[in-house]
Formats: C-alpha cells, structure tokens, sequence
C-alpha cells in the first residue's frame, strides 16, 4: 500500500478554492491558448481572479474571445485577445512578434488548444493522425520555445501543458489523439529534465495536466458519420461513456492557478498529473519522497522480471557542467 494516497474530487475543493489564491498571482503576465470557451476560459478567468495583471488570450479567431474577455474584464484583469493557429508557425512567429511588443514577458503559459479526432485507425489518414499531432503537441512545442528562452533570462516561469489519460492508457478509436498528448507528456519531461541539469528546476517549473473527464464542446460533439455508419455499437454506446464525464470544467482551471505558486514543484515539476488528485497531498515531504523514489507520475516501461531500463542509469552522465 503506497503510503500517500490523494483523495479524488470532482469539483473544486477547498484547498484550491479561489478565495485561498487571491492576488496570488497579482501583476503577471499569463497568456493561456484555446482561450475561447470551455477549460480555456475558465483557466483565463481563474487568473484573473488571482490577480493577474495581463492575461493574453489566443483562439483561432478573435470573435471566439468575446466572452472570456468580458469576465477578465470584470475581475480586473486586462485581456489581450489575437487570432492565432498554433499549429501553423508563421502564425504562431507573428503573434507572439505582436505579443512581444506589447508586454515585458510571460510568466505563466498555459497551452489548452487542442483537438481530438476519435477514429478507428482504419478510417484515419496520415492527414488526419497528422493534425491531431500538429495541434495538441506541436502547439505546445511552439509557445513553449516562444516563452522558455525569455523565462530562462529571466530566471523565473511556469508552463502547465494540457495533456490527458489518454496518452498514459491505451484506448480503441484514440490512436492519434493518444500519441499526441502522450507526446505532450514525455515533452514536458524532456524539457524540464533540461532545466533541471541546467540548474534552473527551481526557477522554472513545467506541468502536464490532466483536465479531468469534463464534458466539453468537443466531447459532446456529434459523432462522424463515417464512424457511426461503420460501427453501429460505438453509437449506441458512446452516450453511456459521456455519461461518465462528470469533472467540473473549472477544477482543471483552479489547479493551474495552485500549480502556478510552485506549491508542488519539488515533487511535481516535469510530472503528470491528474487535477482530480487532491493537490494538497502533494506537498508533503513524505509524498515527494516517495514520488521522487518510485519516479512516479511520469510515462516509463517497466520489463518481464523487473529488468531494468538501463538508460536510467546513465541519465546522470548527461551534464554540462564542468
């Protein structure tokens, strides 16, 4: 029996309520992508309830920001709306060029833009694998080697990128979608492995969160009608599985708020995690000892008889240190 087991909610508890966070966050920067409604808005009005001075919104058209404006608007924050494709680099390059000019820097980069395609592999196409990839990992790549360069001169950053069970457990229909946020996991340990043996872990810390099972626009959205003419029980059956959506789409948006004043970086950062999981049982010494120890919360292979994964062991040769 491990010896810290978190509670599990499915709404906003009182550790992370928002009243424990006011001004928490007073005066920064956060720019947060997939702005425009769902998990992404309620992630903007979050900060802005925690005091966030400037909070820049991207979505792929302006229009989409209308609402999430008006509720940063109303707590005091000042939005920054802009147009932006985070797949497409000549967009992405443009916006945060514009960005760029009109802020000093970004503290806080939470990447929420994404998509999911939900189809039997065999009604894919490499187009369609491909866009999946191209928006939920390659847009995280973008805005994070937008921000990262700056918040290393500066000393000082967070990035929460959204992931999702899908990429730590293997389901029918999600090959793409599972790739892609499984890619947006290993990266967002990759980079904070740099920063680590850079020596910089303590100043800039990097999440993957996942949002909880949360009935989202893109979750109720109809089905395809290639897929449903294919496999007439997947129909039957989905509305049973959205059913079991039943996370409040504002926890995700608490937790990122909580994430972002380094409450859990020394047993978290670069880590997995789930905003279901109480967060206060990470704070613990005994839970970072044993998180750290087991290298839990993060995407390994573990071998027939307990081999072991000799790469590892050679992790530590990898410095540049003198």
């Amino acid at each position: 029996m491990p010896a810290t087991r978190p509670k599990v909610y499915s709404s906003i508890y009182p550790y992370i309520d928002a009243a424990n966070f006011k001004n928490a966050h007073k005066g920064k920067v956060v720019l947060v992508t997939g702005a425009g409604r769902g998990i992404g808005q309620q992630i903007a009005l979050h900060f802005a309830l925690a005091g966030a001075g400037t909070i820049i919104l991207l979505d792929l058209a302006v229009a989409n920001l209308t609402e999430t404006i008006k509720l940063c608007e109303e707590h005091g924050s000042q939005p920054l709306p802009f147009a932006c494709n985070v797949s497409r680099q000549k967009q992405v390059d443009s916006v945060f060029d514009e960005i760029f000019s009109k802020v000093r820097d970004i503290d806080i980069l939470v990447n929420v833009a994404g998509v999911c395609n939900a189809k039997p592999i065999l009604l894919e196409t490499y187009a369609t694998i491909w866009r999946d990839i191209e928006v939920n990992l390659g847009g995280v790549i973008q805005t994070t080697m937008k921000v990262l360069p700056r918040m290393k001169a500066r000393g000082s950053g967070c990035i929460i990128n959204m992931a999702s069970r899908a990429g730590t457990i293997t389901l029918p229909y999600l090959a793409s979608y599972g790739v892609s946020k499984a890619g947006v996991i290993k990266f967002t340990e990759s980079v904070q492995k740099d920063l680590d043996t850079d020596g910089l872990g303590d100043k800039i810390q990097i999440y993957a969160l996942h949002p909880g099972a949360v009935q989202t626009d893109l979750s109720r959205r109809s089905m395809d009608p290639e897929v449903a003419a294919a496999y007439p029980k997947f129909v039957a059956n989905r509305p049973k599985w959205v059913k079991n959506f039943n996370t409040s789409v504002d926890l995700a948006a608490a937790v990122c708020v909580a994430l972002a004043t380094g409450r859990v970086k020394n047993s978290m950062r670069g880590r997995y995690l789930d905003c279901e999981h109480d967060l206060e049982a990470f704070t613990t010494d005994e839970a970072e000892k044993e998180i750290l120890s087991g290298n839990l919360h993060t995407l390994e292979v573990n071998f027939l008889g307990g081999l072991p994964n000799d790469g590892g062991s050679s992790s530590n040769l990898f410095t540049f240190k003198e």
